[in-house]
């Protein structure tokens, strides 16, 4: 029997409510105590470190499955700022709910009788601290659900307002429609909109504000590659970098040969990001490498994808790896992957799944870029960068 509803997309908010719940309780009772008279009292310490005992129990299971809901669900790039940042207080919180709990029960049970005001005293101020941590917690979580809706599913109207589809929509709205199906529909909308742009001779790199920008491959791709980007290792003569036009009219920037081994990144640096790829290495044996916070060609982070469908995570220290993560899938055909480095949290996803999330240190701003290693031919079709 699956016990989580159709409509939840995890776990997670079934039982977020209950520690918030039960903490909050303990923390108005134990300030509610400080009233009551201290003969017959219908409330006793003993139970207020009861129920942070139990709270505090809840928090760990449900951090728990806070981490497992963030691999499950597909974020927008606006909210995985909010990911992390609800993450580490949820971090914060259990640990500090963890320590304070324990210590509660020993200072209630073990604890001398004419220190007992104190300790009360005490570990009610420190409770606030834990009520802080709790609020930027559910309120960034709250953010997530509220402002971003992740985890939230889309509403069937049953009697839609009808309109005209041939005033309506344009074949690059139902292009765009189309877009989050699959590289294949975004490949034919993208290439319709490339064709248009290439006959009046504008750059297929765009520039889309904050020094954020998209690259779709376009007949001019060499010439985009030359001004937005250079090679830390490799060259295009050494990839036999080249434009090819395939069955549906579309543009790819394909890198072949017997013995690849290049790198290229582009001219900017940046601290926190979100790098969008689109390519292909179903003909390719041995891997590419989607860099971020790239210092130079033996510092960067990485997420590599191998022909045998091998997925790691990790950082590149002094030409040493160092894996954070490792994971699997399907290379058979083309593929969405999107890389994200935002603070001291890593996320891998392909085809709108998270295959990879590690962590460790917070990297330095550096460039963003591919390398790619091996025999065979990379296809490459589009990059973009979100900076979050």
């Amino acid at each position: 029997m699956n016990l989580i509803p159709e409509w939840a997309p995890n776990i997670h908010p079934l039982v977020v409510h209950f520690p918030v719940a039960i903490l909050a309780i303990a923390i108005f009772f134990d300030f509610v105590s400080f009233f009551l008279p201290k003969k017959k009292k219908w409330w006793t310490e003993e139970a207020t470190a009861f129920l942070y005992a139990v709270g505090a129990a809840i928090a760990v299971g449900v951090y728990f499955t806070g981490k497992a809901a963030a691999d499950s669900v597909f974020l927008p790039a606006e909210a995985q700022s909010v990911l992390t940042t609800h993450a580490d207080w949820a971090l914060y919180t259990v640990w500090f709910y963890g320590i304070y709990a324990v210590a509660r029960l020993l200072a209630t049970w073990k604890g001398r009788e004419e220190h007992r005001l104190k300790y009360h005293i005490g570990f009610f101020a420190l409770s606030l601290a834990g009520l802080f941590m709790l609020f930027q917690t559910g309120d960034n979580g709250a953010k997530m659900v509220f402002k971003y809706g992740v985890g939230v599913q889309n509403v069937d109207i049953e009697n839609p307002v009808q309109h005209d589809h041939e005033t309506d929509h344009d074949e690059s709205s139902e292009a765009a429609d189309d877009h989050d199906e699959g590289m294949e529909e975004h490949s034919e909308a993208a290439g319709e909109s490339h064709d248009e742009s290439s006959m009046g001779g504008a750059t297929a790199f765009k520039i889309t504000g904050n020094g954020n920008w998209e690259w779709d491959i376009d007949m001019n791709a060499i010439s985009d590659l030359k001004s937005n980007f250079h090679w830390l290792t490799g060259s295009l003569e050494e990839v036999n970098a080249e434009t090819v036009q395939t069955n549906n009219g579309n543009y790819i920037l394909s890198f072949s040969g017997d013995n690849l081994n290049g790198f290229f990144v582009g001219h900017e640096s940046y601290k926190t990001v979100q790098v969008d790829y689109y390519v292909d290495i179903s003909a390719l044996d041995g891997m590419v490498m989607l860099t971020n916070n790239v210092q130079d060609e033996s510092n960067f982070d990485f997420v590599s994808v191998a022909s045998d469908g091998t997925v790691k995570q990790g950082r590149l220290v002094n030409g040493e790896e160092e894996i954070f993560e490792e994971g699997t899938t399907d290379v058979s055909k083309s593929m969405f992957v999107r890389v994200v480095g935002n603070g001291t949290h890593f996320r891998g996803y392909i085809n709108k799944e998270m295959v990879v999330h590690g962590h460790g240190d917070a990297p330095k701003a550096g460039s963003v870029g591919l390398k790619v290693e091996g025999s065979g031919t990379l296809a490459l079709q589009k990059m973009s960068l979100t900076q979050l």
